[in-house]
């Protein structure tokens, strides 16, 4: 039998030499991997790390970083977002909450308002029914003095905390709960001393009747605080000095009408003028000096 030379053992060498495979470490994935120089997939070159998609890549992050210098020469300086120190969750709280016991008063009390035009006006003085002071006993006017009390103790914390006056270890709510002590205690003793001085003096009617007059004049100082508060935390129309002015003049002005509305009581009642003097002399002009004068320092 005759063997073609195509079957010989030099022809079967010389395939082999032109289809080859080549062996390469341990894949992952297989054993073998069959090399191909015209294929990118299977092509074996040790540049091949700076081609794709580096290449692509690279690309990409230059001509991000070109748009971003074009578009940071085009964009103006900002301008920096205000600072609003007195907008605290807890004064939001505390804010919400004032302003729901204001919309809710003509459910349960309907003197609140119409109220404020008789005592800015100065009527009612010397009347008999406004020397009631068992009104201020009812859960009405309970929630009412307590409101108007939290808000004239927010206004106070915010003048400590605008002029740095507040203690660094102590935090915001705590601070607002000492100023709340501070302000109950002194109405109370305020009222302490008018009862007082009514039954020293024989003259009941006529400091219970002031009682009532302290109380309103304190609900509707607290009502212009309580705005004044609101402008403070989350408006930028008046700086803080001015609003806090305003709450200073407020209480000035609201003084004045009580003071007032005190002499009309004494002159209705037919009072000698010596009670008014020793009282106006211990328990309303001192306190005030007193006031005034660590309080003339902050303007």
């Amino acid at each position: 039998m005759n063997i073609s030379e195509q079957d010989s053992p030099q022809a079967n060498h010389s395939i082999a030499d032109i289809d080859t495979i080549s062996v390469s470490e341990r894949s992952h994935i297989s054993d073998i991997t069959f090399y191909d120089s015209a294929n990118v997939i299977t092509r074996i070159d040790k540049d091949q790390i700076n081609g794709f998609p580096y290449k692509f890549i690279e690309k990409n992050r230059l001509r991000e970083s070109e748009f971003r210098t074009v578009l940071i020469k085009h964009l103006k300086d900002g301008e920096e977002v205000a600072v609003r120190p007195f907008h605290d969750d807890w004064i939001v709280t505390i804010i919400l909450i004032a302003a729901f016991i204001y919309a809710s008063i003509k459910t349960f009390s309907r003197k609140f308002f119409p109220g404020v035009m008789r005592f800015l006006l100065f009527k009612g003085v010397g009347e008999s029914e406004s020397g009631e002071t068992g009104e201020l006993f009812h859960w009405q006017s309970t929630i009412i003095n307590f409101i108007s009390f939290s808000n004239i103790a927010l206004f106070v914390f915010c003048i400590a905390f605008y002029y740095g006056a507040l203690p660094v270890f102590l935090p915001g709510f705590i601070s607002w709960l000492i100023a709340l002590g501070m302000v109950i205690l002194a109405i109370t003793f305020r009222h302490i001393f008018c009862l007082i001085t009514g039954r020293m003096s024989g003259e009941k009617e006529v400091f219970d009747e002031y009682i009532i007059t302290l109380y309103q004049s304190y609900r509707y100082l607290a009502l212009i605080l309580f705005i004044l508060v609101i402008l403070l935390a989350y408006t930028d129309i008046f700086a803080p000095k001015t609003l806090i002015l305003a709450g200073f003049i407020s209480f000035a002005v609201l003084y004045a009408i009580r003071i007032i509305r005190l002499f009309l009581i004494f002159i209705k009642r037919n009072v000698s003028i010596l009670y008014l003097i020793l009282y106006l002399c211990a328990l309303e002009f001192l306190p005030v000096a007193v006031i005034v004068k660590s309080v003339t320092g902050l303007f």
